[in-house]
């Protein structure tokens, strides 16, 4: 079978709206918290009113008496099970520290009782007759205090990683030494859509359904499985739409809490959190402390590399540790340096949890080492750009940490065009001369490099299983196991599916994942969606369409080889006009032939190739007030194809919006006696504002990823990366200064500058 050759691709490359546009704009897509049913039940929740201590005393009396209360549910009449909410798969080693509810308290405002009633309103005002007592101990709200106070967990509060060395950093030789230290604080994910999730137990078929806005099906299946000690069979979980994620829904949050009331009440029970809940009881990113030391030649090249971090944990460890020891992957994705050394630790402590968080370590390495790389230029007196250059990574050359191919990667074809693009020297020079003419402001420009993975492979395995299913007019549904966050993979998905079909996309259905149809997938992160379960799309559907092709080549009695094939129909290239449509061949198929026309695709991916980006920054600082406006933005990404260009625009707009944020203002701050959250909702988190944005520029380099569907990889957590460091720089630049903790707010730069 041919295809009609065409000079460019129907969908791919070409903008589309997100397919979910049109209910978001309408109002009429169904969250998790716009779902009602005759006879739901909704949970509320009572959260401690102490950082550290055990629960003496709790009296549920006057709740129970309510109106509408179904049931009170505490540590006293819950399993003492333990589950882990960052585990997402069943062979996966977790901590297992986390109950239902557990009568010792390890944050302020961790869950001691759920009220289940027959709405929200009753459930709430019974959540205020809950009384309780506890034994108050110290609260270990630092990681200073925490490594040195009573033990939160079995284990302790300390949770190293194995240190992970390559070459030898000790023997390393170079010209110069460079250390210095970075402290990242905690943040919030700021989701649109709060935690929410719905349970219903049927008791006839002893079937439990949960909708859970999730980033892994499976793994909430796991976990809920384990935790109710129910066949996998007999639980189905359920990806609806979801207003954002960001890392804050990877984890297995509510569920738990809302499937063990659906079971034991025998009930459809919802759980809705507030803003408030949404701060302290999901995760938050981990606050980070590390040091950097370099050894560097008087030309610039590097000899090698140390790091060594501290992360806070929180209350539960969850993925922290895991987390702490992907930082260490990640410092051989750009630079070529043989000799690194790292090391690092989780630390548990009595404040809130945190976890999962975009980037998953990316952000939190070139934060280090872009901050640590751009000092070093400076005293060197390189350019940080001509500084870069020299030390980076090429097409194809080894990842050290991970002993593998970076693959078509264009990390120098960002900087030769973000100089360029930027004007980069052109800027340097100006911002020299106005710095020069007056005392107020001063201006600066700065730049960082990012990368960051497409797939698993090779530290896990990565498989991603496709079925395209032709339906009897032709259209076509597939089902793969995608969790779109609300920013366009299930068009992306779609779209590969069209291309290869040649359809129009409105005869293209992909339902997101549910595991009682898709085969299983460990779920969205690591940046694997396109990469991963798109070639498997891609991999299905044209299996699929060979598969028609020969009923078609029945149908019309000749061999295979001699079928074109164009929009939708098949024809004979010597004669045109005898042509079998695929609403015919799917007929001819059932009806004659006896089989459906399906294909099943299940791929492993064999490469993870790297994805690199730079983002360019102009900055002007008040002096006077410590106020840093951002006046220009430019950002480069090689992302081999981009499969919808205006979502991936979009992607990069949020990045920057992020990583200004992370750089500039974004910082929970926990009261360092009482353990309290001090910010809880929008009005006091202080956020990069959508009047804050400057104009940015994005270029997209598209030269193709062979082992990409239609060459696309990895885009939605790299747009984040570089922004914060090249931020970072700028203001250093313009100041004069050596600023590594953040956020920049403005006390601390105008304490910097006295």
């Amino acid at each position: 079978m041919k295809k009609k050759m065409r000079d460019t691709y129907r969908v791919i490359g070409k903008d589309m709206s997100n397919d979910q546009a049109y209910g978001k704009v309408t109002g009429s897509i169904k969250y998790c918290g716009d779902m009602q049913s005759v006879g739901m039940l909704y949970m509320k929740l009572k959260g401690s009113t102490i950082a550290h201590g055990k629960i003496t005393a709790i009296y549920t009396e006057e709740a129970e008496k309510m109106e509408g209360v179904k049931a009170v549910f505490t540590y006293q009449n819950t399993p003492d099970t333990r589950y882990d909410r960052g585990r997402v798969e069943r062979w996966e080693k977790a901590p297992y520290q986390e109950k239902l509810f557990d009568q010792h308290i390890r944050f302020r405002g961790e869950r001691v009782a759920a009220i289940v009633a027959v709405s929200e309103e009753i459930a709430e005002k019974a959540c205020e007759k809950i009384l309780v007592e506890y034994e108050e101990y110290l609260p270990l709200i630092s990681v200073e205090d925490a490594q040195k106070g009573l033990p939160l967990h079995e284990g302790g509060n300390i949770y190293p990683v194995p240190d992970a060395d390559r070459g030898d950093y000790r023997n390393a030789k170079g010209d110069y030494t460079f250390r210095n230290e970075t402290h990242i604080g905690r943040m919030a994910h700021l989701q649109m859509e709060t935690q929410a999730g719905r349970a219903v137990y049927d008791k006839s078929s002893k079937r439990l359904t949960v909708w859970s806005g999730c980033q892994t099906v499976f793994g909430v299946r796991s976990t809920l499985a384990e935790f109710l000690g129910m066949h996998y069979s007999k639980i189905r979980v359920i990806k609806p739409p979801i207003g954002g994620s960001f890392g804050g829904k990877q984890e297995t949050l509510i569920d738990p809490l809302i499937a063990y009331a659906a079971v034991t009440l025998e009930a459809d029970v919802r759980l809705v959190y507030t803003r408030e809940e949404q701060f302290v009881n999901t995760i938050m990113k981990q606050s980070l402390d590390g040091v950097v030391e370099s050894k560097v030649n008087a030309d610039g090249e590097i000899q090698g590399l140390s790091v060594s971090c501290t992360l806070d944990a929180g209350g539960y460890l969850t993925v922290s540790q895991g987390y702490a020891d992907t930082i260490g992957t990640k410092l051989g994705m750009i630079y070529n340096s043989h000799n690194i050394h790292y090391d690092a630790k989780a630390v548990c402590t009595n404040t809130p949890v945190n976890g999962s968080f975009r980037s998953w370590g990316s952000g939190e390495a070139a934060l280090m080492l872009e901050n640590h790389w751009n000092m070093v230029a400076r005293k060197l007196n390189m350019d940080p750009i001509d500084f870069r250059m020299k030390n980076i990574l090429h097409p194809y050359e080894i990842d050290v940490m991970h002993n593998v191919s970076v693959e078509q990667v264009h990390f120098e074809e960002c900087l030769i065009m973000g100089r360029e693009a930027f004007h980069w020297d052109a800027r340097k020079e100006a911002c020299k001369k106005k710095n020069q003419s007056q005392k107020r402001y001063r201006y600066g420009v700065g730049m960082a490099l990012a990368s960051h993975t497409s797939s698993f492979y090779p530290y896990r395995v990565d498989i991603a299983t496709s079925m395209a299913r032709l339906q009897e007019d032709g259209s076509l549904v597939v089902h793969v196991g995608i969790h779109d966050h609300g920013c366009g993979t299930v068009m992306a998905m779609k779209k590969i599916a069209a291309e290869v079909m040649e359809l129009s996309i409105d005869a293209v259905e992909v339902n997101e994942a549910d595991t009682l149809v898709n085969m299983y997938d460990f779920g969205c992160y690591a940046s694997r969606s396109v990469y991963a379960l798109g070639a498997a799309v891609k991999d299905s559907c044209e299996h699929l369409l060979e598969k028609a092709a020969h009923v078609a080549a029945a149908i019309l009695k000749c061999s295979q080889s001699f079928l074109c094939y164009e929009d939708g129909v098949f024809y004979m290239e010597m004669d045109p006009q005898r042509k079998v449509t695929l609403e015919e061949a799917v007929e001819h198929s059932i009806r004659v032939i006896g089989k459906e026309l399906y294909h099943v695709s299940t791929l492993n991916a064999q490469a993870n190739p790297g994805v690199s980006g730079a983002h360019f920054t102009q900055v002007k600082v008040d002096t006077y007030t410590g106020q840093v406006e951002i006046e220009a933005a430019l950002s480069i990404h090689d992302i081999g194809k981009a499969i919808n260009p205006d979502l991936c625009r979009g992607q990069v707009g949020s990045g920057i919006q992020q990583g200004i944020g992370i750089a500039l203002c974004e910082d929970i701050k926990i009261h360092p006696t009482t353990g309290q959250t001090l910010i809880t909702n929008f009005k006091n988190y202080e956020v990069a504002n959508a009047y804050e944005m400057p104009d940015y520029q994005v270029i997209f380099i598209e030269e193709g990823e062979k082992t990409g569907p239609f060459g696309a990889k990895s885009i939605g957590e790299v747009v984040v990366v570089p922004v914060a460091p090249a931020i970072v720089s700028a203001v250093n630049e313009a100041l004069g200064t050596e600023l590594t903790h953040l956020p920049l707010t403005p006390p601390v730069i105008l304490e910097a500058l006295k």
